[in-house]
């Protein structure tokens, strides 16, 4: 749940910015606002798919041993 809150107010601080941009940037990040959005509603609604958490736990586990 904190991978898609910090995601989503990172999107939202983007905004203004990406506002002014090209079309393509534009393009890009509807793209990945899309892609983030179909990912956590399937993490909610499918039973094993995982949710942003347990991937950056399977991606960044290694850090825990390091550090505590």
């Amino acid at each position: 749940m904190i991978a898609v809150v910090l995601f989503a107010v990172l999107y939202i601080l983007e905004w203004p910015m990406i506002k002014s941009s090209k079309k393509g940037i534009k393009r890009a990040y509807f793209v990945l606002l899309g892609l983030f959005l179909l990912w956590n509603t399937l993490a909610v609604s499918v039973p094993g798919w995982p949710n942003p958490n347990d991937v950056i736990r399977l991606v960044f586990g290694w850090a825990d041993r390091l550090f505590g």
